[in-house]
């Protein structure tokens, strides 16, 4: 069946505006690879759009083109400077990536620039017609434009189609089409244009683009899309043209020649995609493999095909993946209020601990101890691409996430040990819901890690004390300090008493030094025990400001632990530093101190709670290397 071709409309330069090859340098950079961000804020826009009480699905699909397929194509967009595109239509290796998504609101909203009032829908405008719109919270994954420009980035001749079903203004359901393409920018007849393309239906005043929308969007929709839509289904196809399926940085075999898309065999090229679209899903997105309940079913099917064939994501019940998971859940059950009574798949029990700052949850961290060898009775798979203790594994232990939109950030290792022998570890930092904003806030465009950059913004706090806290804990849980008597002990005991606190009290403890015992039965004086210490916690000193005559004003952070009573004494003292080593200590009243919000401070000295965390500002002398201190004991002066 013939086509008609779409009318083009190139975007012409105006005030303000920015070519279109200027995406990726207005957004930041990246470690991730083309393909990972692609995945990555495709699915964060699906889950975004999701609709209420629904389960979406995020699918991506390759799939080869027939000389059909690629002339219907190429007469589609025929209009306009997309020279690249004559030579492809005759290469046999020239393929599409199809990302859809269906149980979502579609690209709704105005197909054309008109205002949108306060909290009304404007998809299609903030992702066709627009560039770099903010979401307004930390449950959403931040701007649209990341992840358009990672669209048209992973297309060889820089294209986009759209097909998306969505309900208009009027509430019926309305089929929307259109082509769209980044370039290089350029002048003809003595006008300067962007690079930014559009292929629809021209406004009647030819100063704008439309869709094609109604029975014609349905069909040429069913005509270049793999994916329809069931009776009233609504959801977004988006059909990348030439993707850059090849990624030379990360082959299977180093050594070997880098793939072609176009001149390698294409057997190998799409087993090669398919590999590393599958590690991209599964270490990004498998929280949303992870039901709540065996009934609640996924939050999330998520679908991947080649040439028509699926790809098998893995189970999640299976392997490491379960380990994750089961993190993961136990943060869930511990917030819904159940009990923190979580267990490993290998029935080892999960530590769920509350991260605090000021005496407010600000995230959970859900510690999963393993057992190797248990996990290979169990059934253990050979190069799990999500098992982080793999001397090639890709992953870091401790996997960051925010509360509401559960994707993964990044993986980090903020403990920087190994794990002792015959026992692994790894875990789960979920932000609490109502401080996701302030870790969104500390993410760059591509949302691939938590920042501070010496930055003295609240988002940047939270983020060094979330390191700071995250570290100590699990320290404290999986790598506790050998006391005195530990290590006069027989060696397995100490060896047993060590692994059980471990792995959470699964083996017995070593049998505690009973108190001596005068002879003839009467009781003696106890041998002397080790009091509980008092011990603070400081981060390193953070430069807030310098005033006109060089003074620095300073901040620490702090966290007081320890002791026997509910309140201890922290103290802060300062010296300069001269020369051989010599410390001059400076007078408090010279220091102009202030302890934080809540805390009882008179100088020096503060009465801080135990297990909270606090904050004390001074200000030093000009231009002099400073040792700062703070010690802590009791109310009584006792250390």
């Amino acid at each position: 069946m013939p086509i008609t071709s779409l009318q083009w409309f190139p975007k012409r330069f105006s005030p303000g505006d920015m070519d279109a090859s200027g995406g990726d340098r207005l957004l930041g950079k990246t470690e991730l690879s083309r393909l990972a961000v692609l995945i990555r804020e495709m699915a964060q826009n699906s889950w975004d759009a999701r609709l209420p009480e629904r389960q979406p699905v995020f699918g991506v699909s390759l799939r080869r083109t027939n000389f059909r397929y690629r002339d219907s194509l190429a007469e589609l967009i025929r209009e306009g400077r997309l020279g690249d595109l004559g030579g492809l239509v005759r290469n046999a290796g020239f393929r599409v990536l199809e990302i859809y998504d269906r149980g979502t609101a579609g690209l709704d909203g105005p197909a054309d620039l008109s205002p949108v009032g306060k909290g009304a829908s404007a998809r299609f405008q903030d992702l066709i017609l627009k560039f770099g719109v903010p979401h307004n919270n930390g449950s959403t994954g931040g701007t649209y434009g990341f992840g358009k420009t990672a669209a048209f980035a992973y297309s060889g001749i820089g294209t986009v189609v759209y097909w998306t079903r969505c309900r208009n203004s009027e509430g019926h359901l309305e089929d929307r089409f259109i082509v769209s393409a980044f370039s290089d920018s350029y002048e003809d007849a003595g006008v300067q244009y962007t690079g930014r393309h559009w292929w629809g239906r021209l406004t009647e005043e030819g100063d704008s683009i439309l869709p094609i929308v109604g029975e014609e969007a349905t069909e040429l929709g069913e005509r270049f899309f793999e994916t329809g839509f069931a009776p009233g289904e609504t959801g977004t196809s988006m059909l990348i043209l030439d993707p850059l399926v090849t990624d030379p940085d990360d082959m299977e075999d180093a050594e070997r020649e880098p793939l072609d898309r176009h001149r390698s065999d294409a057997g190998e090229v799409e087993r090669d995609f398919a590999r590393r679209a599958r590690h991209v899903i599964r270490a990004n997105l498998w929280p949303k493999m992870i039901a709540e309940t065996p009934a609640s079913g996924v939050p999330m099917e998520i679908r991947l095909h080649v040439n028509g064939e699926p790809i098998d994501l893995g189970s999640p019940e299976a392997a490491v993946l379960a380990h994750w998971g089961a993190g993961l859940n136990a943060i869930r059950r511990f917030r819904a209020g159940g009990r923190n009574e979580s267990a490993s798949p290998t029935n080892v029990p999960i530590t769920v601990l509350e991260i605090k700052r000021y005496d407010k949850v600000i995230g959970h961290l859900a510690l999963v101890r393993r057992i190797p060898n248990l996990e290979i009775i169990q059934g253990h798979v050979e190069d799990d691409d999500l098992d982080p203790s793999r001397t090639d594994a890709r992953l870091q232990r401790i996997a960051l996430m925010r509360g509401q939109a559960e994707l993964v950030v990044t993986t980090v290792d903020w403990v920087g040990r190994e794990p002792f022998e015959g026992m692994d570890w790894l875990a789960v930092y979920k932000s609490a819901d109502e401080f996701d904003q302030m870790y969104a806030d500390a993410e760059p465009p591509a949302h691939d890690s938590w920042v501070t950059d010496g930055s003295s913004s609240e988002a940047a706090k939270i983020v060094r004390h979330t390191r700071t806290r995250v570290k100590q804990l699990i320290t404290r849980e999986l790598y506790p300090e050998t006391t005195n008597e530990e290590a006069s002990a027989p060696r397995i005991a100490m060896a047993t008493g060590a692994l059980s606190r471990r792995l959470g009290a699964i083996l017995p403890a070593a049998a505690p030094t009973m108190p001596a015992v005068r002879e003839g039965g009467g009781a003696g004086r106890r041998r002397a025990t080790t009091c509980a210490r008092w011990v603070v916690e400081a981060e390193p000193p953070r430069l807030i400001s310098t005033d006109a005559a060089g003074r620095q004003r300073q901040e620490v952070e702090f966290q007081l632990s320890g002791g026997t009573e509910p309140v201890g004494t922290v103290r802060l003292s300062v010296s300069l530093l001269g020369d051989e080593g010599l410390h001059e200590l400076v007078p408090p009243e010279e220091l102009d101190i202030e302890w934080g919000e809540g805390l009882a401070g008179n100088g020096a000295y503060a009465h801080v709670p135990a297990g909270s965390t606090g904050v004390v500002r001074f200000s030093g002398a000009p231009r002099r290397a400073m040792r700062v201190e703070l010690t802590a004991g009791g109310i009584d002066g006792r250390s």
